[in-house]
């Protein structure tokens, strides 16, 4: 099953902080310092520590020891030495970082969260959006604006994390409909023999926060149970 676990950045002092810094290996603090602004240089290291914390926790090893690499040419992240079936991805913006898990063979994932208040102009969604979703936007009362635009932008943006292609997937080129959510359209983008289930959430923190997880289609059929996603919140049990 995919795994969401969140992490308010309004919960962390200096002294979570300072507890995170050391989990972090050069390459990430090298980065880490080049920030110029210190929020977003928070924002990388509670995402990357949370990701250390818990795939520590996941997988039983100390989080300062993991070592990780590109999975894809587009730069999505991977774990040395992984265990068969794990998948990770993380997303981070203005007040909340996410990891999301998938520990099943055949599996992967995509997570991506916003600002629930976040503008996204219309000329940019009319640019990136397929026909079907902005037929859909343009017959709801906020049009291409609003918090349904906000939505649309994190499914699309975790179902590209997922297949781990970044930019160079055309976002047109595929749709998704708000009702489930679902793909409608997979553009030849899902590969053949897969399935993909979506999920959206409306945090307490005020931000969207949406999954994509894609494995073999026998997985969600023949009496399979539906996958659900689990969701956690904070580092109180990872330390």
């Amino acid at each position: 099953m995919p795994l969401l676990r969140t992490l308010p950045l309004s919960t962390l002092d200096d002294a979570a902080y300072d507890r995170l810094w050391p989990l972090l290996d050069e390459g990430e603090r090298a980065r880490a310092r080049r920030f110029v602004f210190e929020v977003n240089r928070r924002e990388y290291v509670a995402a990357h520590g949370l990701a250390r914390l818990w795939l520590g926790r996941l997988l039983g090893r100390p989080p300062a020891a993991l070592a990780f690499a590109p999975l894809t040419p587009q730069g999505k992240p991977g774990l040395v030495d992984a265990p068969v079936g794990l998948d990770f991805n993380l997303s981070h913006t203005d007040g909340l970082v996410a990891c999301a898990v998938t520990l099943e063979v055949g599996t992967r994932i995509g997570v991506d969260v916003e600002r629930g208040e976040r503008r996204i102009g219309a000329e940019l969604a009319a640019a990136m959006f397929a026909a079907e979703e902005l037929a859909w936007l343009d017959a709801r009362p906020a049009g291409r604006s609003g918090r349904d635009l906000v939505t649309f932008w994190t499914l699309k943006e975790a179902y590209i994390k997922a297949l781990g292609l970044g930019l160079s997937l055309p976002t047109d080129s595929f749709a998704i409909a708000p009702d489930g959510p679902t793909l409608v359209r997979g553009g030849g983008s899902l590969p053949a023999g897969q399935a993909c289930r979506l999920w959206v959430r409306d945090l307490s923190s005020g931000h969207a926060a949406a999954v994509a997880w894609m494995g073999p289609a026998w997985m969600e059929g023949k009496g399979q149970p539906p996958t659900d996603l689990v969701m956690e919140e904070g580092l109180a049990d990872l330390w």
